[in-house]
C-alpha cells in the first residue's frame, strides 16, 4: 500500500525552482511553498547561473525575478527554456511593465505575479502555471501583446526601403495604386511589388493594417478623409445594465441563417435587443456611428475589401464606445493573435453553439471579457512565433525601452550609476538592470561598446 501511494505522488506534486535575489522574499517563498503538500521545493537561486546549474532538478515551474544583476529574468527565461522546453517559467515582478511583461512572454514565459501579492496567490498561480495556464488576466494579455505588437512594427517600418517608405506615405494620404505610380514615376506593377514586401516587412496582412501602424508610429499623418479618419467621439452612453435598458447588439455575419438564428437568440434572451444585421464591413462602420450599438457581433470573414479585423481597428481608431465580440470560423493563432491586439472584448468559434453566443453577448455587454484559457494560450504562442522572427530578421533595431535610452543618455554624460539612479529617482539597482538589458539588446558587453552602438543606431547623442 506504502508503495502504491509512493508511486502515485510525482503525478501530484510540483516542483518549484525559485530564482530571485532579495533574500527576505526568497526565504519567505520558500518557507511557504515548503509547506506544501502538493509542492516540492527542488532549489533556490540568486541568479540566472545557478538557476542553470539547478534545471537538473527538473522544476516544473521556475519562479523568476524579472529584475536582477547581471543575466535579467527576461534573458534567464529565455535560457531556462530553450535548455528545459517543458519547464514553464513565471516572472515575479515588483512594479508591473507591459513591455518587459511582453518581452518575457515572447521569451516563454507564462505569466506573471506581483511581489505584492499574498503567498497564497503565488501558490495558485504556481499550480495555474504547473496545469499549463497562461498566469495573467486576460485584460493584461491585451495590453501587453498591444505592447509588442507596436514594438514590432517599429521593427518593420525600420526596416522598410526610402521608396517602400514613400509609397507606403502614400497610402496612407489615400492615394490609389496607379496614382502612385504615376507621382514616383513607376509602373503599377512595381507599386504593387512594393506593397506585398511592406505587408512581408510590417508582418501585416492588408494596406489598412500597415496604413495604421505608418499613422501609430507618426511616419504619416492621420488627417486626411477617407474610412479610418479620425472623427469626435459620441457622447458617451449610459451602461445598459445600470440603465436597465436592454444592450443594443448590431450583428455583421454574412451567413443569412445565421444572422436569423442569433436575431432569435436575442429575441428571446433577456436584455438583448438586435438592432441591425448587415453582411458587410463598409457598411457596418457606418451603422456604428449612426445606431451606437453596445455589442457588435463581429464575423471575420466577410465579403469586400473591408474585412471584420479592419471593421475593428476602425471602430477603435475612431474611439466609438462599442463592444466588440468576435465570431468566426477562423481557429488560427494568428486571427485570435490579431484579435486580441486590436482590443476585442471577446472571441469565439461559430462551433459554439447559439446558446454560447447570446450568453456571450450578455456578459460582453455586461463589462466582461470572454477569452478561454486555451485562447490566451495560443495567442502567447503567436506572440513567441513573432518576436522570435522579429529577432532572427537581419537588420532588425534593437527594441530598448524609453527608460534604457535613457539611462544611456546619462550614461553618455559620464554619470555614474549611483548618479543616474538619484537623477532619475530610482534604485541603483534598476539602472544596473536596465543597463544590463540594454547591454543585451544592443548585443554588446560593456558601457563604452554601449554607448558607441547606440550612437551609431542614433538612438543617442553623445556630446
Amino acid at each position: 500500500m506504502d508503495n502504491a501511494r509512493h508511486m502515485e505522488q510525482p503525478s501530484q506534486i510540483t516542483r518549484v525552482l525559485v530564482v530571485d535575489d532579495h533574500e527576505v522574499f526568497s526565504e519567505a517563498l520558500e518557507m511557504f511553498l515548503g509547506r506544501q503538500p502538493d509542492v516540492r521545493l527542488v532549489g533556490s537561486a540568486r541568479d540566472a547561473d545557478e538557476a542553470m546549474a539547478l534545471l537538473g532538478e527538473e522544476p516544473d515551474v521556475v519562479l523568476m525575478d524579472l529584475d536582477m544583476p547581471g543575466t535579467d529574468g527576461i534573458e534567464a527565461t529565455r535560457r531556462i527554456r530553450d535548455a528545459a522546453p517543458d519547464a514553464k517559467v513565471v516572472l515575479l515582478t515588483g512594479v508591473e511593465r507591459p513591455d518587459a511583461i511582453a518581452e518575457a512572454l515572447s521569451a516563454g514565459a507564462c505569466g506573471y505575479v506581483p511581489k505584492s501579492r499574498a503567498v497564497d496567490e503565488v501558490l495558485d498561480v504556481v499550480r495555474r502555471a504547473a496545469a499549463g495556464e497562461i498566469v495573467m488576466p486576460a485584460s493584461d494579455l491585451a495590453s501587453v501583446l498591444g505592447q509588442l505588437r507596436g514594438s514590432l512594427g517599429e521593427h518593420g517600418l525600420a526596416r522598410l526601403t526610402p521608396r517602400e517608405t514613400q509609397v507606403l506615405q502614400a497610402l496612407a494620404a489615400g492615394e490609389t495604386a496607379a496614382r502612385i505610380a504615376v507621382s514616383l514615376g513607376i509602373s503599377t506593377f512595381t507599386v504593387h511589388s512594393h506593397v506585398k514586401s511592406i505587408l512581408v516587412k510590417l508582418g501585416v496582412h492588408s494596406t489598412i493594417e500597415a496604413v495604421t501602424l505608418a499613422w501609430r508610429h507618426g511616419l504619416a499623418p492621420t488627417n486626411r478623409p477617407g474610412l479610418i479618419a479620425t472623427v469626435p467621439s459620441p457622447v458617451e452612453r449610459p451602461s445598459p445594465t445600470s440603465a436597465g435598458a436592454p444592450a443594443r447588439v448590431l450583428v455583421v455575419e454574412d451567413h443569412p441563417l445565421l444572422r436569423s438564428v442569433i436575431r432569435i437568440a436575442c429575441e428571446q434572451t433577456p436584455g438583448l435587443e438586435m438592432v441591425a444585421e448587415l453582411d458587410n464591413g463598409s457598411s457596418a462602420l457606418e451603422a456604428c456611428r449612426e445606431l451606437a450599438p453596445d455589442v457588435i457581433l463581429l464575423d471575420l470573414s466577410l465579403p469586400g475589401e473591408l474585412q471584420g479585423l479592419d471593421l475593428a481597428r476602425a471602430i477603435r481608431k475612431e474611439g466609438l464606445p462599442v463592444r466588440i465580440l468576435v465570431l468566426t470560423a477562423r481557429t488560427d493563432e494568428q486571427a485570435l493573435f490579431e484579435s486580441v491586439i486590436v482590443g476585442v472584448e471577446g472571441y469565439l468559434e461559430k462551433a459554439a453553439g447559439v446558446r454560447v453566443i447570446a450568453d456571450a453577448l450578455s456578459r460582453v455587454a455586461g463589462g466582461e471579457r470572454i477569452f478561454t484559457q486555451a485562447q490566451m494560450r495560443g495567442a502567447v504562442a503567436e506572440l513567441s512565433r513573432r518576436a522570435r522572427q522579429a529577432r532572427e530578421q537581419p537588420g532588425a533595431p534593437p527594441n530598448l525601452s524609453a527608460r534604457e535610452i535613457e539611462v544611456l543618455e546619462h550614461a553618455a554624460r559620464g554619470f555614474t550609476v549611483g548618479q543616474i539612479a538619484r537623477r532619475l529617482v530610482v534604485s541603483p539597482r534598476t539602472v544596473e538592470t536596465h543597463l544590463g538589458s540594454a547591454y543585451r539588446k544592443l548585443g554588446v558587453s560593456n558601457r563604452v561598446q554601449a554607448l558607441a552602438r547606440a550612437s551609431g543606431l542614433g538612438l543617442i547623442r553623445i556630446a
